[in-house]
């Protein structure tokens, strides 16, 4: 898990990176600008909670979720799992973004961050 959290940081304008379950369990952290994400277990569940619950009363599943904070962005993406496999064994990458105007390389990454951390 650490290469991808290194292939993360790697994105221009990522500044911190986290992998948790589908609980929202924190796994691995990294971070090349504070903060990141080792003291924000219970907060990142929660948003994963949210994000779950609004996405399902919409009518489909958590794909993808962007959280704008005034320290900047905060994207959760879930990696594909095999079908069948309970949600709670899905992993999310959780990335820190320096400003808004980084949204759209790091969204342009995800699918092979996500499919990197899907495989390990």
């Amino acid at each position: 898990m650490r290469l991808i959290l290194d292939e993360a940081l790697a994105v221009p304008g990522v500044t911190a990176a986290a992998v948790v379950d589908g609980d929202g369990e924190l796994l691995a952290t990294a971070t090349r600008e504070a903060p990141g994400f080792e003291d924000a277990g219970a907060e990142l569940a929660a948003s994963l909670a949210a994000a779950r619950v609004l996405a399902e009363s919409l009518g489909g599943g958590l794909n993808q979720s962007v959280l704008e904070y005034r320290g900047g962005p905060v994207v959760l993406a879930v990696a594909p799992r095999p079908a069948g496999a309970p949600e709670a064994s899905a992993r999310v990458l959780v990335l820190r973004l320096r400003a808004l105007g980084d949204l759209g390389r790091a969204r342009f990454e995800l699918p092979r961050l996500l499919a990197n951390l899907a495989a390990a």
